[in-house]
């Protein structure tokens, strides 16, 4: 949305001031709902994963989490590539590549089932929150 439209009645510096303290804001609830959908992905795959395994494999996990994470915030929440990026202060190139790759992996029945669930968390949380989903 262009600042113009966010504050039509200002103008000049104070319209100005009023329209960046808008953009700030609106890009505080897009970081606190990725990290929110981060979590959430953290915490189910922790629930249901091989504990042993992800100790063994930290790094990667915390990967495949955070793959995960923007590819719902995306197909789920409706975040374009740019707005998961400057949320999470990603390239947006790499929110994009984070998204094919796990749709690349959705052909697995049992990851499908996961990023699934993952989805309708993060909708139910941010319609249950009030905030944009």
């Amino acid at each position: 949305m262009p600042l113009e439209t966010v504050i039509p009645s200002q103008s000049g510096a104070a319209g100005q001031a009023m329209a960046q303290a808008a953009a700030r804001a609106a890009l505080a609830d897009r970081r606190i709902v990725c990290l929110v959908v981060r979590q959430l992905t953290a915490e189910l795959l922790g629930a249901v994963g091989d504990r042993a395994q992800v100790r063994r494999a930290r790094r990667r996990a915390n990967c495949h989490v955070r793959q995960i994470a923007i590819y719902v915030c995306h197909v789920a929440l409706s975040m374009s590539y740019g707005e998961i990026a400057e949320a999470l202060r990603l390239d947006r190139t790499t929110v994009s590549h984070a998204c094919h790759v796990v749709e690349d992996r959705r052909d697995d029945p049992g990851f499908d089932s996961f990023v699934s669930t993952i989805e309708r968390l993060a909708e139910t949380v941010c319609m249950v929150t009030g905030r944009p989903a």
